[in-house]
């Protein structure tokens, strides 16, 4: 049996719909099939997955099922990157689709910048929210976001740093800390807006608001291992003072900001927005700061630091 030049990582939760659809757009790709293979990293579905696998498999997608109990995305994709054989992991998620050229462009750039440690592309919706002021979901159509759903990084490098820091247990944050750790040994991370993902908006629910409220201490690590707030155009020296202020009052605000323009055209919609908006503000008060103010996060925010790095003897890495 052949070894493929990649490997897509795939973590997923239930959603076997949603998981069909994209593995129907990754057997769609204009990259030659014998090349790559495809990981899908099931985290503890209640919801039969395997199936999904293997009807894909039938179809000739050289496509592979692991399980493993629910520890959260970064674990999965610890899982697949375990288990893979190519020397190119690429990322997607099990609800996202990629564009034809998508899996083409992420290796074309890597092959072209042999300094280069990964690869970022372009994530949108195709509404981008125009028409539900109430849907939501990650872009970055600039770069320098590092999302997941839309990524690739050189199997050496992803082995040298350690991979995802499996102790953020959500997806929310893991991705931007892997691309920190990277950058940390003095590689680069390149952007190819040219490999499109298109990602799912998902509508913004009173739940989901909930459990982003548990992803700012996740923020308040980034910003305490590397002086910056998830991404480096956001440079803090005060993160526990910046992330207790957005939470409580920025986000919430700009929630309120964006009900007020669109009343006119949706008020049931914009109303349903305010009161979400009030809600992160009060929910941030009571669960937010407490934490990011008067916990302890030494221990935890050293990992991926500098120091660890160096400990590692890894603070520079030189690409075969």
């Amino acid at each position: 049996m052949s070894v493929p030049d990649v490997s897509v990582v795939i973590p997923a939760r239930n959603r076997p719909q949603e998981l069909r659809s994209a593995l129907d757009a990754i057997a769609s790709q204009d990259f030659p099939r014998e090349r790559f293979e495809v990981l899908v990293c099931d985290d503890g579905s209640a919801k039969d997955l395997r199936w999904v696998v293997e009807d894909m498999k039938a179809h000739g997608l050289d496509v592979y099922y692991l399980r493993q109990p629910q520890l959260g995305p970064a674990s999965a994709r610890n899982l697949g990157i375990r288990n893979a054989r190519g020397a190119i992991i690429a990322m997607t998620d099990s609800d996202t689709r990629p564009e034809r050229a998508w899996l083409g462009n992420l290796v074309a750039a890597l092959e072209a910048d042999r300094e280069a440690a990964g690869v970022e592309g372009k994530v949108y919706a195709r509404n981008e929210g125009e028409f539900d002021p109430l849907g939501e979901g990650p872009k970055n159509l600039d770069g320098g976001v590092y999302l997941t759903c839309n990524c690739a990084y050189r199997r050496e490098v992803l082995d040298r740093v350690g991979g995802f820091d499996e102790t953020f247990p959500f997806p929310a944050y893991e991705d931007a800390d892997l691309a920190a750790r990277v950058q940390q040994t003095g590689l680069r991370i390149v952007w190819q807006p040219d490999a499109v993902v298109i990602h799912p908006q998902r509508r913004l629910t009173l739940r989901a608001v909930w459990n982003k409220l548990h992803h700012w201490e996740y923020v308040l690590l980034m910003g305490l291992r590397y002086g910056y707030l998830g991404w480096r155009q956001y440079p803090t020296k005060h993160p526990r003072l910046r992330v207790a202020a957005l939470s409580t009052m920025a986000l919430p605000s700009a929630k309120i900001k964006t009900a007020a323009v669109w009343f006119g055209r949706k008020p049931g919609a914009a109303l349903k927005l305010a009161a979400l908006g009030v809600f992160e503000g009060i929910g941030a008060l009571i669960i937010v700061v407490p934490r990011v103010l008067f916990s302890k996060y030494r221990q935890r925010a050293m990992r991926g630091s500098f120091l660890e790095l160096e400990s590692l003897n890894i603070e520079k890495i030189r690409l075969k």
